[in-house]
């Protein structure tokens, strides 16, 4: 009698692209047209509060004298903060206070998602028994959604502060040292300019994380309902950007709490588009994945050392 061959476990699903490694892009593209709109909004109030202030003389090579007592000083000064309260802060309008919330509930659903579908293709009894809806109304996720638009609202709530004190700064010493207009709303233009770059980055560090850090979770929970054994396969972002640290990940498979190690370190979590995907390990922790799937990783890995790695 011919012995029964075991039945292989299906590859897990590698989403998005070897460019969008998270399948994130459309979120990202949504929240930086935000970034750039609330930003654009922003710097057309901020240049109409400083036209607002009176000018005495103008003089192209001698000192600009602007007339503002302390009073006016101060009114400036709440406008500015409510100028940045409306567009970077908080929302347009008091029913939406937390205007980035959305993202942070986008990536979190999508990384679920993703979970979710790999993870019912890799076992029967957790396709059986999961499903999406019933993972995004467990208590656990609504927990790590609310923690991570805390964190969020932190960030913007932050970076409103240090603008408007920036923008104020710019404001006075102009008043006191007789700056020319047109200079001082080129130096604020250039100022929003740097605070918007910063403000796309983190759009990007945020989404990113916050959808690789639903997917982990995901995979804990399977791991403890279920009695499956859980690697982290690494799939990187092999685009010119990408690190080399972080390429070199590529195909490898890492147990959760190295994956977040690596991110808590050197700045790994920033601008990373990297991601992880569930597999399953045999009872010897060896990861059950085929040899065409590491062979198609090793080779898109060899692809780009040969384009971005020198020497």
């Amino acid at each position: 009698m011919t012995p029964t061959k075991p039945k292989r476990v299906p590859d897990p699903i590698l989403p998005g692209s070897t460019t969008d490694r998270t399948g994130s892009a459309g979120i990202l593209r949504r929240a930086n047209a935000e970034i750039r709109r609330r930003f654009a909004g922003l710097q057309k109030d901020v240049l109409a509060i400083f036209d607002r202030i009176r000018i005495v003389t103008v003089n192209e090579v001698a000192r600009t004298v602007y007339a503002m007592t302390a009073e006016e000083m101060a009114a400036t000064s709440q406008a500015l903060r409510e100028a940045l309260d409306r567009w970077i802060a908080n929302g347009r309008d008091p029913a939406n206070l937390a205007w980035w919330a959305v993202y942070d509930s986008e990536a979190s659903q999508l990384g679920a998602a993703q979970a979710v579908s790999n993870l019912s293709r890799l076992s029967p009894a957790y396709a059986a028994s999961r499903t999406l809806r019933e993972v995004i109304f467990s208590e656990p996720y609504r927990n790590r959604v609310g923690m991570a638009q805390i964190k969020s609202y932190d960030y913007w709530s932050g970076l409103s502060g240090g603008m408007r004190s920036e923008l104020s700064q710019i404001i006075g010493r102009a008043v006191a040292d007789g700056k020319n207009p047109r200079a001082v709303r080129a130096e604020i233009s250039e100022r929003i300019g740097v605070s918007r770059g910063r403000a796309l980055g983190y759009a990007q560090t945020d989404i990113t994380d916050t959808l690789r850090q639903a997917r982990m979770a995901e995979d804990d929970q399977a791991e403890q309902d279920f009695g499956l054994r859980i690697g982290e396969l690494w799939a990187s972002a092999l685009i010119p950007a990408t690190r080399p640290w972080h390429a070199s990940r590529n195909g490898k498979v890492f147990t959760r709490a190295e994956v977040r190690t690596f991110y808590s370190e050197r700045g790994n979590r920033y601008r990373c588009h990297c991601s992880v995907t569930s597999c399953l390990l045999d009872a010897n922790g060896k990861p059950l994945l085929s040899d065409r799937l590491k062979g198609t990783m090793a080779e898109a890995l060899a692809k780009w050392e040969k384009a971005n790695v020198k020497g």
